[in-house]
């Protein structure tokens, strides 16, 4: 049986998605202010998900940075610094929580989406 929403139910709702983002915002701060420095990162964001705990977006400015990030072993101290955050601002621990991480560029945003993020996250 259908039956439309009241107004307790978007408050049910609202709490929950607040729940699922809390203090996510706060990871995405200290992963730029970490590694703005020490790489070409552009932008960085975290979601709640469905299907896994969180998704990971992790810009580089260009093609060229993502591959030489990658090769350098920057990607990986991106996600275990992901992680270390998560568990610091009690989100649960490494074992108990996955993270579905996806790198890339804002140059291929720029070309494959016409610089729109929200596209390239759909």
């Amino acid at each position: 049986m259908n039956r439309i929403p009241n107004d307790d139910d978007f408050a049910r709702a609202e709490k929950l998605a607040s729940e699922r983002a809390r203090n996510l915002d706060q990871v995405s701060i200290s992963v730029m202010n970490k590694f703005k420095e020490l790489c070409p990162l552009h932008k960085f964001s975290i979601l709640p998900q469905r299907d896994v705990n969180f998704r990971a977006y992790v810009f580089f400015e260009s093609e060229k940075d993502r591959v030489l990030c990658s090769e350098s072993g920057i990607n990986q101290q991106i996600i275990e610094f992901v992680y270390l955050e998560l568990e610091r601002l009690g989100r649960g621990n490494r074992s108990e929580i996955i993270v579905a991480f996806e790198f890339d560029s804002d140059e291929k945003v720029k070309k494959e989406f016409e610089g729109d993020y929200f596209l390239r996250l759909r």
